[in-house]
């Protein structure tokens, strides 16, 4: 488990878009946690609860899944490979598709040499992480029509040159919701080692 030193959970959005009998959340947490294990320690822990998988870093073409609503990419780290420090990124690079259906996406990986190496891969292979983020958006059709179901999650991983702790910013957020609950709970399902942040997202929601 990973004990934080400080955390702040706060609610940013939680409102009905739709009626009291047929309910549609909208629901968004910011999470800001200091916590004393590395980034790359922590990656490497989140590469076992599976948050840092082919699932969330894409190395095949994907259909209405990019790395945020503003583009950013799926992942980017500040790396030391071979004794170089170097910027690794998966951007999402749009290839079209059914407009009406579907929008796809094909990572991009640089820098080219690097390619064939997925983040999961890098502490097996002796890859230092020195920052890292990574910024999932899954946009929802149905029967054609675009409707207003979005997923989204970011975490953002990151230590200051003179600090000896870590900052974790997290950003959980999901529409269409038929029910009052927790947003993106795939995601804050492998947070879990964070210790007791699902069951404080939870209380600020239900409560």
């Amino acid at each position: 488990m990973i004990e934080p030193i400080s955390r702040r959970v706060e609610v940013e959005e939680l409102k009905n878009y739709g009626f009291a009998l047929h309910p549609l959340y909208t629901i968004e947490v910011k999470i800001e946690q200091t916590v004393r294990e590395s980034p790359d320690t922590i990656h490497r822990i989140l590469t076992d609860t599976g948050l840092i998988s082919r699932a969330t870093i894409p190395f095949e073409v994907v259909s209405n899944f990019r790395g945020s609503a503003d583009n950013k990419p799926f992942y980017s780290a500040t790396i030391i490979h071979e004794g170089i420090e170097r910027r690794y990124t998966v951007a999402a690079r749009d290839t079209g598709g059914l407009i009406r259906s579907r929008i796809d996406y094909e990572p991009v990986i640089q820098p080219e040499e690097l390619k064939l190496v997925h983040p999961a891969e890098f502490a097996r292979m002796g890859i230092e992480v020195k920052d890292w983020e990574l910024h999932n958006y899954h946009h929802y059709f149905m029967l054609f029509i675009s409707s207003r179901h979005y997923e989204s999650f970011d975490i953002i991983v990151r230590r200051g040159e003179e600090d000896t702790n870590t900052s974790v910013w997290i950003r959980l957020a999901e529409s269409d919701l038929r029910t009052r609950r927790v947003p993106c709970s795939w995601y804050l399902n492998k947070l879990a080692v964070f210790s007791g942040l699902e069951e404080e997202v939870r209380r600020k929601i239900i409560n």
